[in-house]
């Protein structure tokens, strides 16, 4: 589209909850497609409040100027991470980017929860995998006003185990000082807690609660991030391997250091305004 597309030309957008019952969700137009620094993007387009990050999209393109963007309904809403899910998605991504809350819990614990999920966008299935220690030490550092103690912090990892949000795992180090799971032979063996986003089907309560308010647009703290671009033929600059290199070995987790295949990444940022 951006090589036959005019770039100055407005678009005419079309919103659509497609499968059995289409019908049109919202109209837009003044959509503009812009080429900057040798990337099409579409400008001036809003997203309506429940079109969470993996949504599936499908895209049709008409008549030059008329653009139809549809969203497939799931057979019934699910809960992904606290939050209602109604559309069709990526489960890659929405585990990377949404937390799971799947209880009440205090702030020190939300705090643990909001670092682990930080941690899992370094990883492509959106998993942290690390020692007890370096999970204190990521929550510390994360906290945005008042820092817990440790000792609160180890008593949240506590309950969050009692209640499987967290699971302890066996890894390995080797001699120099690189973690691996699932543990290798001839290493030494260390404990790991495990962080994987939960999945569950939505009740009415989930749905009476559900504001539909998805994500804001206030100006906010966007952590680093993995972001897939294999199937775009591309691959990852020498300063994002770079920088991945350098916070996925400060995050303290277990694995290679090095970007996964087929993924670039993007630095801790501020978006919004």
């Amino acid at each position: 589209m951006a090589d036959r597309a005019a770039p100055h030309e407005p678009l005419d957008l079309t919103f659509l909850r497609g499968r059995h019952r289409i019908r049109i969700l919202d109209e837009q137009k003044n959509v503009r497609l812009r080429v900057r620094g040798g990337k099409a993007q579409l400008t001036g387009l809003t997203w309506q409040p429940f079109v969470l990050p993996g949504t599936r999209v499908s895209v049709g393109w008409d008549l030059w100027r008329k653009l139809r963007l549809a969203y497939t309904p799931l057979d019934g809403p699910v809960v992904f991470g606290g939050t209602v899910v109604r559309y069709a998605y990526d489960p890659k991504i929405m585990t990377r980017e949404l937390a799971a809350f799947d209880a009440r819990v205090d702030r020190v614990e939300e705090l643990v929860l909001i670092a682990l999920r930080e941690l899992g966008y370094l990883d492509e299935k959106g998993r942290a995998l690390l020692p007890q220690e370096a999970l204190i030490r990521n929550t510390i550092e994360r906290a945005q006003s008042e820092r817990p103690a440790r000792r609160k912090i180890d008593g949240a990892i506590e309950r969050l185990l009692s209640r499987g949000i967290l699971t302890w795992e066996q890894g390995s180090i080797n001699a120099a000082a690189m973690l691996h799971y699932p543990a290798r032979r001839g290493e030494t063996p260390v404990p790991l807690l495990c962080y994987a986003p939960t999945l569950r089907d939505a009740e009415r309560e989930d749905l009476r609660d559900d504001p539909g308010a998805g994500h804001g647009t206030s100006a906010h703290r966007v952590a680093g991030h993995l972001m897939r671009i294999g199937h775009l033929g591309k691959e990852a600059s020498k300063e994002a391997k770079a920088a991945y290199r350098e916070d996925h070995a400060r995050a303290g987790l277990a694995g290679p250091h090095e970007i996964p295949r087929g993924f670039t990444y993007v630095r801790e940022h501020e978006r919004g305004t």
